[in-house]
């Protein structure tokens, strides 16, 4: 291209956080829960809690966001011609799949050092080890529930849908803006998936992967002169206290002309998907995954013995007593009461860290469900 340069969630048969906290989390973060199906348009949402921003250029922000407790998204946003040149960079190696926060922040802050890494990413990343537990012990259920699970409408699986865009800007090269796209966001790796759509428009899904253990996601607003409407989800499955699957939205962004967003995920394994809208205008989508199908499943455990983890005196980082004290609880249910006790623990865990330290809280476990907290 010669005219311009190359653009670019309470019990279930394992450990699981409770309903009532896991409610009374995303209220906090501002995040809804969304019972529409996959393919279906959801309205915009404040994202989860902002553990770190970088401000990377005039242009380029890497934000990391935590939307659930242990669930980290990693944000990349910026034009995608004047950060053409660092999109075909990144792109070259998938730099952020198997890495943690701390290390994806000092790839991203030449010179820094690891004491320079935020403690909010630190701790989240304690989360994050937690919730990958969690996640682990329930992804047997739920891959049962969801084959139980009543049909959700349309199939968004791999689809495109609507007309092929028409080119509302005659003088620009599409021919070689979906050229750059497919080759430097829908290359993989042996191990990896690819979703790769480009010139639709009225809706373009990636399609619902399941168990994926790493998933990222690039959305491009195309044309000069329209947003685009850019955002994914998980699919999450419950037994109690009633049984069925939805899919919450994990993010969502309007994208401004000729704007891009990426993101990424390492997590347990999820059902993910994402998607694209825009009536008028070109739009382009990418997804890459890896999933945990070559891991065999944790051993299955009868689900007779309930318990409980409640927090108590909850600390602020500077020492103070939070108000957060005496709130956070989390149920787990297993063979024995003693694994029922340890994954419990390891569910309050991915709400906050734990003990007698600052931005931790102390806690016990028993069989009371009528309290949440200490």
């Amino acid at each position: 291209m010669s005219h311009r340069a190359s653009p670019p969630r309470a019990l279930r048969a394992r450990a699981v956080l409770s309903s009532a906290l896991s409610a009374l989390f995303l209220a906090a973060c501002g995040t809804p829960v969304s019972d529409a199906g996959p393919n279906e348009v959801p309205p915009p949402l404040e994202q989860g809690t902002l553990l770190h921003e970088l401000k990377l250029s005039a242009t380029r922000t890497v934000r990391f966001i935590e939307s659930a407790p242990g669930e980290v998204v990693i944000a990349e946003s910026g034009h995608m011609d004047i950060d053409a040149a660092r999109l075909e960079e990144v792109s070259k190696t998938d730099t952020f799949e198997g890495r943690e926060l701390a290390d994806i922040y000092l790839s991203l802050v030449p010179g820094a050092k690891r004491a320079d890494v935020p403690a909010a990413l630190v701790q989240a990343q304690g989360r994050i080890a937690m919730a990958r537990l969690v996640q682990a012990r329930q992804a047997p259920r739920e891959s049962v529930l969801a084959t139980q699970a009543p049909p959700e409408g349309a199939s968004p699986l791999d689809s495109e849908r609507g007309p092929s865009a028409a080119s509302l800007n005659d003088t620009w090269d599409w021919v070689g803006d979906k050229a750059w796209f497919r080759s430097n966001f829908c290359s993989v790796t042996a191990t990896q998936s690819v979703s790769c759509i480009t010139d639709y428009w009225y809706g373009s899904y990636s399609g619902a992967k399941d168990n994926t253990v790493y998933f990222r996601a690039v959305g491009l607003a195309a044309g000069f002169d329209s947003t685009a409407y850019f955002y994914s989800k998980y699919k999450s499955c419950s037994i109690w206290p009633w049984e069925g699957c939805e899919w919450p939205v994990s993010y969502s962004v309007t994208l401004q002309p000729r704007h891009y967003m990426t993101l990424t995920w390492n997590t347990g394994p999820r059902s993910r998907w994402a998607g694209i809208d825009q009536s008028n205008d070109r739009v382009y989508l990418s997804t890459i995954w890896s999933t945990a199908s070559s891991t065999p499943p944790p051993a299955q455990e009868p689900c007779n013995v309930y318990a409980r983890a409640h927090a108590t005196t909850c600390y602020n980082i500077d020492g103070s007593i939070s108000s957060i004290s005496n709130t956070l609880c989390a149920d787990a249910c297993a063979g024995s009461y003693s694994t029922a006790s340890q994954w419990a623990t390891q569910a309050l865990g991915t709400q906050t860290c734990l003990g007698a330290y600052a931005g931790c809280c102390q806690y016990y476990v028993d069989q009371n469900f009528n309290r949440c907290g200490g």
